[in-house]
């Protein structure tokens, strides 16, 4: 190592011990701002930039009374070095053919290989909050239409070429920007150009207001990769991409496991100063079955295994390894609802008194019981877990409870209702089609939802089964709709949130509905977009998280789906395996916890000789 490498690690070594002896010394808390109907503000109040290293800054996961996650970590001991970590991953729903960020979809599984290699300007973390990570700040102008990325200094790719702004900006422009898979994620993020200002600055001009660009930063658009490399070999770049990552492609082929191998120049140090990563080698192996997958860790085939199936992150609570000892378990609730949709432009649907007498009648504890009766199911209130930035607890306490008596009485007065919508004669029920796939546990949560809705004597119900790609087209509709992409469905399964930034999310489910295919179930008005543009030009996080609750509100009183619960995600390792669901960010806070099931390996090491 030459000297000047030796007086870098020196200075990141002070400035992680300074950090940690602040926490050590001071305890840090934070509240979401309250939930009123904002004000707009004129200009930016937040910057995403590292943290002092004087900061109070451990954020960690642990289990809450809602079960918004459970995280169990082994107890501090001095980690490990060396040795081959296998992570045991489903398979996604695109199967994987390479791991060029602009031209192959990358899900969960992929993601969890990808991020070791391929790193981003900024992070996600499991709280929902924005963190720089290649990035040392990203700062907005009063505009929000230009926002300047200063990169962190001495980062190199694993194949020496220095991480420069221009390397940034070309990789956007003759990649990203016409990517099969990126090039929708840099429209949507507004991104007209990307100007070098000097070797480690640039402005990313949008053309217009975004303050959700530094969460764009952290996916497809700020993926960062070697030009050079790119250039030089596309084929073999496709095959074993080249970043800034702790890990590179030791060999890979289509529908093998992936075998990476630890960067030795890697820029990161751990929190106790420590080079990383801390394995040699991670092996990133497809079990495709849930059982299996669970069922070959247990054996001591497997190290760590990711899931997003609710039954296995139920079941690997009570697991024990093959030592005979509990399993470490990371598990989260995420910002993904399933929900029986409702398009409000059919009738019956189109009144809202119908829409509200479904949400009261429907008794979302059974339904959840009936998607599967051994599940620990959070049932859901709103778009965002009660684990994220985003969720509101006046929204919660606004989401209606189960009220037969209520339902009976609106449904009542709908059908009496010489204009009702649907043209019956008055007193008769109405009738509903419902729309489904013909996966067994949503079979099981439409027949109960029949009987439950047919309970009030006051409807009717019809389960139509359909193919999951059949259902997409039918819900979203197309040009020749009238009005177009009205869709051709009444009520039908769906998901909503997601992990986009929040106005991206809502600007798609209450655009116009003649040019927005994905606002499904068709509810728009000049109320609800006036409070994305809101969560769009605003920049404080308070006046953002406002923003986002009153959309919320709006959902609760207009009630264009009926929630069911949270999708959950889980990281288990056996008990040989230490630092799980742990991550230190560059400024030398600790995070813990996952999102979506992506872990991180880099601080995680084995304890087994």
């Amino acid at each position: 190592m030459d000297s000047t490498r030796r007086e870098i690690r020196l200075l990141r070594l002070r400035r992680v011990a300074a950090a940690a002896l602040v926490v050590a010394l001071s305890a840090g808390a934070c509240s979401p701002g309250t939930d009123v109907v904002p004000e707009p503000t004129t200009a930016p109040s937040t910057t995403v930039a590292s943290a002092e290293p004087d900061a109070p800054a451990a954020t960690t996961e642990a289990p809450s009374p809602d079960g918004t996650a459970t995280t169990a970590v082994t107890a501090d001991t001095a980690p490990r070095r060396g040795g081959t970590l296998k992570v045991l991953l489903p398979a996604d729903p695109t199967p994987i053919s390479g791991w060029t960020p602009w031209d192959h979809v990358c899900a969960w599984s992929c993601r969890n290989v990808a991020d070791h290699v391929l790193e981003t300007l900024t992070v996600i973390l499991p709280d929902g909050s924005i963190a720089p990570w290649l990035a040392e700040s990203v700062t907005p102008d009063a505009s929000l239409q230009r926002w300047t990325v200063k990169l962190r200094p001495n980062i190199v790719f694993s194949d020496g070429e220095p991480l420069e702004a221009l390397t940034i900006k070309t990789g956007i422009d003759d990649y990203i920007r016409s990517g099969r898979a990126s090039g929708g994620h840099l429209r949507d993020a507004r991104i007209a150009s990307v100007v070098v200002e000097d070797e480690s600055t640039l402005v990313f001009e949008v053309s217009e207001p975004n303050a959700g660009l530094p969460a764009a930063l952290a996916g497809p658009v700020g993926r960062v990769f070697s030009v050079t490399a790119a250039e030089a070999d596309p084929e073999l770049f496709a095959r074993a991409p080249v970043g800034t990552g702790p890990f590179v492609f030791r060999r890979w082929s289509a529908g093998e496991p992936a075998v990476l191998e630890a960067n030795e120049n890697y820029w990161r140090l751990a929190s106790d100063g420590q080079a990383l990563p801390l394995v040699d080698e991670i092996q990133f192996i497809e079990v495709t079955q849930e059982q299996e997958r669970l069922g070959t860790l247990l054996a001591g085939r497997g190290d760590i295994l990711m899931s997003r199936s609710a039954e296995l992150a139920t079941a690997v609570t009570a697991a024990e390894d093959a030592s005979g000892r509990p399993l470490h378990v990371v598990r989260r609730f995420d910002d993904n609802a399933g929900a029986v949709l409702f398009n409000v432009l059919r009738s019956p649907l189109d009144d809202v008194r119908v829409r509200r007498a479904l949400v009261l009648a429907a008794d979302q504890q059974r339904l959840l019981r009936s998607l599967g009766p051994d599940v620990d199911w959070l049932a859901a209130t709103q778009w965002w877990a009660p684990g994220s930035i985003w969720h509101s607890a006046r929204v919660a306490e606004a989401w209606p409870s189960h009220d037969a008596v209520r339902a009976a009485e609106l449904l009542a007065e709908y059908i009496e209702d010489p204009e009702r919508s649907d043209d019956g004669d008055s007193g008769a029920a109405i009738r509903i089609r419902a729309l489904c796939t013909d996966d067994l546990a949503l079979a099981q949560m439409t027949a109960e939802l029949k009987r439950q809705w047919e309970a009030t004597g006051l409807v009717n119900v019809e389960i139509e089964t359909v193919a999951r790609t059949g259902l997409i087209s039918r819900v979203m509709g197309s040009v020749a709709d009238s009005p177009s992409f009205k869709g051709d469905f009444a009520a039908t399964c769906w998901r909503v949130g997601g992990e986009s930034d929040p106005s991206v999310l809502l600007s798609a489910a209450v655009g116009p509905v003649r040019t927005t295919p994905l606002n499904v179930s068709n509810l728009a008005g000049e109320h609800l977009s006036a409070l994305v543009s809101l969560s769009k030009a605003t920049a404080g996080d308070d006046e953002r998280r406002q923003a986002v609750s009153q959309l919320m509100l709006e959902f609760t009183n207009e009630l264009p789906h009926l929630y069911l619960g949270y999708s959950v995600s889980v990281l288990a390792a056996t008990s040989q395996v230490s630092g799980l669901g742990r991550r230190t960010l560059p400024d030398g806070r600790t995070v813990e916890g996952q999102r979506l099931g992506v872990g991180r390996y880099d601080e995680v090491w084995l304890t087994r000789e």
